[in-house]
């Protein structure tokens, strides 16, 4: 009785009391999130392995400052060669931590594709079944939500099953019903603790709680904008919900402590959420229009928020700050070589790469012709069991142009060759550039150098190109750079929101280097390094004007096992620096964590959705054949007109009819990434170690 004055305000108020606790306690869940996320446990440092030079092994035993630095279990002999012979040299650290050899993940992406195509045919085969008792469900949370008055539901899910099919809930349920099979999370093999289960179950039952919550607000105004506006806050949170369950289950590094070195950029943080939330607003209301023209609402409208709305709203974004990146390199603009060419170092590793690694060296002294200043090329030659450190050596005595040293060093992985090379290394800027990497003839690296005069840059990538043409996967390669590196690199370089200069050509300045360890022994140490550099609060830019040509693999079985590695780097780079996005400067590298998983949340779902079209089309019957043709070809013309301009700037015309199949790279590559996933259980924790 004493609750009637409180139920009679509310209600004359119209204050749906259960909708404000229930936000309170959202509000209050998301926060508690947000600082379990803040206050994980993290490391100071980045895992890597320092490689030094020991200059008198004697020293070990004097109580020197190099002493203290350098562990005697640790420290090597290894054989250096230059153009004045052989010598040997003490390094600490050199071959300390292999990288760990990548198995198939054949059983994982077997039950994967089984799971969720079952699961997914046995929710479109029972769906009115099915969503009957959904639609109780639904009643009953509107009845809570809007205490203490009545819910004003005017329909539910299957009253209008004809005009607004609820594909996407059952879809994202089948993705995480798959995912949970496939990773163990409802089985022993292979065995997750007993918090991961639960934080991924957690994460499932409050998926489902969250639409449920969702269906009872929407469905309360009647109307096909608030239908169409249910469907994309729908896409949106399942993708970011699969997401987090796929994060649950993966073993990633200990999250590091990076402080930046530089005043903050608050601009940054404006101009990626106003262009951000500008972008959605331009591709939303293009979608909503094409599909008013179309008048097709049936199987078209959810797919192409699901498929279209990330595709539109990226180039939308792309387009708005490609142009602001151009803006900040005229507002500094970069002296000329004759005033600023530092001295370089050239670090290529090498493990087995007797094929290309003469070649290499050769096309890198030529480009060393074309520089003003002193330039050294070293050879991380990673315990090759092949003619490599012969060939090198030879290669390093017919230089013309710089100088060079073969530093002969126990095989533990690319980043062992790197940091080997790189504690000999004596030059000002330090170049990355792969032993399978020609640098160009006609263009070369200078035009990289000058930006490092800009006290703000601390990282350079050379534009890339697939040195083969012949073959689909070197053709796919040339797609993927016009598209990635061309369209879209600058552009989230200018706002802050890069996530790697790819490893094979790129610069960087030695003291920084040496100041972080190097490159960490895991797949993606490119990825790594470039998020730690800017998490000291560096730029990183692109520099088109500096080329080099890349070996591509030439076969599917060498480009899965490329993807795979770049798939698990990428993975445990973001892994180990999402605190930039929760810590006190989100602008220096967060931003980029977040583009990330927000492409991580959209292409985590894309191979699924074209199965979920074909399960639709078989159940569904020809009538639906017309609107998955539609979307489709507009997926192929959003990307086309981009594709092909900078195909055209890099002169590869040839490329234009290829067009019609980078949405088959797409696909193929999303393939790789599913088989990371499983490469990424409980085994995987030893590699951080």
């Amino acid at each position: 009785m004493f609750l009637d004055p409180v139920e009679h305000a509310l209600r004359s108020g119209g204050i749906p009391l259960g909708g404000v606790l229930l936000g309170l306690a959202l509000g209050a869940g998301l926060f508690a999130a947000a600082e379990w996320l803040r206050h994980r446990p993290s490391n100071a440092v980045a895992g890597t392995v320092r490689i030094r030079l020991v200059r008198d092994p004697s020293e070990l035993r004097a109580p020197s400052p190099a002493a203290a630095r350098a562990d005697p279990d640790r420290v090597v002999p290894v054989s250096v060669t230059s153009a004045q012979g052989t010598r040997t040299l003490f390094l600490d650290g050199a071959g300390a931590s292999p990288n760990a050899p990548l198995p198939r993940a054949r059983r994982f992406l077997a039950i994967l594709a089984v799971a969720f195509v079952a699961v997914s045919a046995l929710e479109l085969a029972l769906f009115s079944r099915l969503f009957v008792p959904y639609d109780h469900l639904v009643s009953a949370v509107g009845a809570v939500l809007f205490w203490p008055s009545a819910w004003p539901g005017v329909y539910a899910v299957t009253s209008v099953s004809q005009l607004v099919p609820d594909y996407i809930f059952p879809m994202y349920l089948a993705g995480m019903a798959a995912f949970a099979l496939a990773s163990g999370l409802v089985s022993r093999s292979p065995s997750l603790p007993a918090h991961r289960r639960a934080w991924a179950l957690g994460l499932i039952v409050l998926y489902v709680g969250l639409e449920v919550v969702l269906d009872a607000v929407f469905f309360t105004v009647p109307g096909e904008s608030i239908r169409n506006l249910a469907i994309l806050v729908r896409t949106i949170t399942g993708g970011v919900f699969l997401a987090g369950l796929v994060l649950s289950t993966l073993f990633l590094p200990t999250p590091q402590r990076v402080k930046a070195q530089v005043a903050r950029d608050p601009g940054a943080i404006a101009q990626f959420f106003g262009t951000g939330f500008l972008a959605i607003a331009a591709a939303a209301v293009t979608l909503l229009l094409v599909d008013h023209v179309l008048g097709a609402s049936g199987v078209l409208l959810p797919f192409t928020l699901l498929l279209l709305l990330p595709l539109v709203t990226l180039e939308t974004f792309i387009a708005l700050n490609r142009p602001l990146y151009y803006r900040q390199l005229r507002r500094r603009p970069l002296p000329p070589l004759s005033e600023y060419h530092p001295p370089v170092s050239i670090l290529m590793p090498a493990y087995n790469e007797e094929r290309w690694i003469a070649e290499a060296i050769r096309h890198a002294d030529l480009a060393a012709g074309k520089y003003p200043g002193t330039v050294e090329i070293i050879v991380g030659n990673d315990g090759s069991t092949d003619r490599t450190s012969e060939l090198a050596a030879a290669a390093i005595r017919g230089l013309r142009n710089a100088r060079g040293l073969v530093v002969d060093l126990p095989h533990a992985g690319k980043s062992n060759g790197l940091n080997g090379a790189l504690a000999l290394a004596s030059g000002e800027i330090v170049i990355r550039l792969d032993a399978d990497t020609f640098v160009s003839d006609r263009l070369g690296f200078a035009a990289i150098i000058p930006h490092f005069a800009d006290p703000e840059v601390g990282g350079v990538q050379g534009s890339i190109h697939p040195r083969q043409r012949d073959g689909w996967t070197r053709k796919l390669r040339a797609l993927e750079i016009a598209w990635g590196h061309y369209f879209q690199r600058p552009a989230i370089m200018g706002v802050r929101s890069g996530e790697v200069i790819d490893g094979l050509f790129s610069a960087f300045r030695r003291k920084d280097l040496v100041a972080l360890g190097g490159w960490v022994p895991w797949n993606g140490e490119d990825t790594e390094l470039s998020l730690r550099i800017q998490r000291l609060g560096y730029r990183v830019r692109m520099e088109f004007g500096a080329r080099a040509y890349e070996d591509v693999p030439e076969d599917y079985d060498a480009l899965r096992r490329q993807r795979v590695r770049w798939a698990r780097g990428i993975l445990m780079a973001n892994g180990q620096h999402y605190p930039s996005l929760v810590g006190d400067t989100p602008e220096f590298a967060g931003l980029g964590v977040l583009l990330w998983f927000l492409t991580f949340a959209r292409s985590g779902v894309r191979s699924l959705v074209y199965v979920f079209l074909g399960l639709l089309l078989v159940i569904l019957g020809v009538h639906a054949i017309f609107d998955v043709a539609v979307l489709l070809l507009l997926a192929l013309a959003i990307r086309a007109v981009p594709l092909a301009y900078f195909l055209g700037k890099m002169g590869r015309w040839d490329m234009l009819v290829w067009i019609p199949f980078f949405p088959v790279a797409s696909v193929i590559k999303q393939s790789f990434r599913f088989e990371a996933f499983g490469l990424m259980g409980p085994e995987s924790k030893q590699e951080y170690a």
